[in-house]
């Protein structure tokens, strides 16, 4: 049933509006980039769609955000976890145990989920890091520790994995490896939602464009759709993508 947004706005208990009036639907199965300039609300966006707001970070909401049909407001966060993971753009926010597996377990034990050894197993292998499981998470290079916490959220299996600029702080080859990753994960029937810049490697894996600014969706829709107006993606303040540049 995937996730449906309907004229969601948000606005901070500092009083910044960063949501106004919000609605599109994501199907099962889809590859969304969310692009923007700064400040535009796509990370609070990604907020509402895991329950985080309103449900732990305050302030005013209106609207809905369904998650297979039901609203993220009569489930708490601990709950949306099992349907919805979120990878966010600094690793270091996510990590705190003392070693990869105990890191990768943390969240099945919290659920009280089965198969502990096993999910921790499986995780790891889909993101590379086979014979890590003792190593210390912080001794880890930062292209390491964003697909730890990828394998963090794969060990709940959710069916839809949020991620904010999970590539901004990595070299073109962690970038790569990350995206294979995420393309992966999707061609086994996983929902990819990603906060992303560079919109080149949208262009090349996405299937679907939402495009903010000011808190509003100014364009939504395929990926030639949106990236392919350089017009408007130049005001906007949006990098446009090598294949669309006049």
């Amino acid at each position: 049933m995937g996730i449906k947004v309907e004229n969601v706005s948000f606005t901070y208990q500092n009083g910044r509006e960063a949501l106004k009036n919000v609605s599109f639907k994501i199907d099962d199965g889809d590859f969304v980039g969310i692009v923007g300039p700064t400040g535009c609300g796509k990370t609070t966006l990604l907020y509402c769609l895991n329950g985080l707001i309103p449900n732990s970070i305050r302030g005013k909401f209106s609207g809905e955000v369904y998650v297979d049909g039901i609203s993220t407001k009569s489930l708490r966060v601990s709950e949306l976890a099992k349907k919805i993971g979120i990878v966010f753009q600094d690793p270091d926010w996510q990590l705190f145990n003392l070693s990869v597996k105990d890191e990768v377990a943390f969240g099945p034990k919290n659920l009280k989920l089965n198969n502990i050894e096993e999910r921790v197993k499986s995780a790891l292998s889909l993101v590379g890091l086979n014979g890590f499981e003792d190593a210390e998470p912080f001794r880890l290079s930062q292209g390491q520790k964003q697909k730890l916490c990828i394998a963090c959220v794969l060990a709940m299996n959710p069916k839809i994995i949020l991620l904010d600029e999970p590539t901004s702080n990595l070299d073109y080859k962690n970038t790569k490896q990350i995206y294979s990753i995420l393309k992966r994960l999707n061609m086994q029937g996983k929902t990819i939602v990603i906060i992303e810049h560079d919109t080149d490697l949208l262009v090349e894996h996405a299937n679907k464009i939402i495009l903010l600014n000011n808190g509003e969706i100014i364009r939504n829709g395929s990926v030639e759709e949106v990236l392919s107006d350089v017009n408007l993606l130049e005001e906007v303040g949006v990098k446009v993508p090598r294949c669309f540049e006049k």
